[in-house]
């Protein structure tokens, strides 16, 4: 009696094992897995019989891997269904309904505020002697992106001051930035709307706003390369030191390229160029590039070069802002 109990708990333990190994399993791109039995499918949700759950519903969004038993696929020939595992690897996550409170909080697509995928940045140097300078420099750069559209968000700042012979001088002072929405159109152009400002204390501007909107075209787009370009019209409205205003219409025209050398080393390039349509014959533009190496999943070192340059500036001040800043970066949100 003793050997028959033996041998039928054995035979229960090896049962449930074996069943635990061949039932379906689906993978979700946050990592999440859920295992069962699939036992309907379509081109919108698969149906999955689980042991705890009951009937949850899948929908065909973001799935990274299904893994299928071979006793569904023997089912699905008889009611038609031939989708093969490569088809199934692009289905997609579990509905808001069906899914555990846990796995929707890892989604990024709740509200604007979240799923955001970005890095910030700190430079600073300091001298001493007969000469004493000390530069500042942070920037954050953040993006939020699915299949239909991108949000793209910066920001930078620059302070110098320098001392000689005791006379303090205030070089930099200077902080610049923008929001930038894309829309896809087709799989090649979109659309996109733009704000941007800047102030900038040595060159005697108070605050400049700049909101645009244009067309654009995605001339590469792969795992290592975004090569986009853009152009549109702009609206830039200035204010300077002593109650001077001015107020222009704008052309913008530009490029962006991001680019991973491997999976540490990567580029980043942006450059916009503003032909002034009510002062013809001036204009400016903004071109930065930074290069970057992680050192940690978090941490790196980044090396930017960025210039800013304006044809009509105020009596005295000068036309061109160059920078070039190096130090480290965080990044924050996703880890690739």
């Amino acid at each position: 009696m003793t050997k028959l109990l033996s041998f039928v708990l054995t035979f229960a333990l090896l049962a449930m094992s074996v069943t635990n190994i061949f039932a379906d399993q689906i993978t979700l791109k946050n990592g999440d897995r859920v295992t069962g039995k699939v036992i309907k499918q379509d081109e919108d949700k698969i149906v999955l019989q689980t042991e705890f759950a009951g009937e949850i519903t899948i929908s065909k969004t973001n799935v990274e891997k299904v893994l299928l038993d071979s006793s569904y696929t023997k089912e699905a020939e008889k009611v038609g269904t031939t989708e093969t595992e490569k088809n199934v690897e692009k289905t997609a996550a579990v509905t808001a309904s069906t899914v555990a409170p846990a796995t929707a909080a890892k989604n990024p697509g709740l509200g604007f505020t979240a799923g955001w995928d970005g890095t910030a940045n700190l430079g600073f140097s300091f001298t001493s002697g007969n000469s004493k300078t000390s530069t500042f420099t942070a920037g954050i750069r953040a993006e939020k992106s699915s299949e239909k559209d991108k949000w793209t968000t910066y920001a930078n700042s620059l302070w110098n001051r320098n001392r000689i012979t005791g006379i303090t001088v205030t070089t930099s002072n200077a902080i610049w930035g923008g929001l930038r929405y894309d829309r896809n159109i087709t799989k090649k152009v979109f659309g996109f709307g733009s704000y941007d400002f800047e102030r900038d204390k040595p060159q005697r501007l108070n605050f400049r706003s700049v909101v645009g909107a244009g067309l654009g075209y995605h001339a590469v787009k792969n795992d290592n390369t975004e090569l986009d370009f853009f152009g549109g019209a702009a609206w830039n409205k200035t204010w300077f030191v002593g109650n001077v205003t001015k107020s222009s219409a704008e052309v913008l025209v530009g490029n962006t390229l991001k680019h991973k050398f491997n999976d540490k080393v990567k580029v980043q390039q942006g450059f916009t160029f503003y032909p002034n349509l009510t002062d013809t014959g001036e204009y400016r533009f903004v071109f930065d590039t930074t290069f970057s190496a992680d050192l940690t999943k978090r941490m790196g070192w980044f090396v930017t070069i960025a210039d800013r340059y304006n044809s009509l500036p105020l009596l005295g001040v000068e036309k061109n802002d160059f920078l070039f800043a190096t130090g480290l970066k965080f990044g924050f949100g996703k880890t690739k």
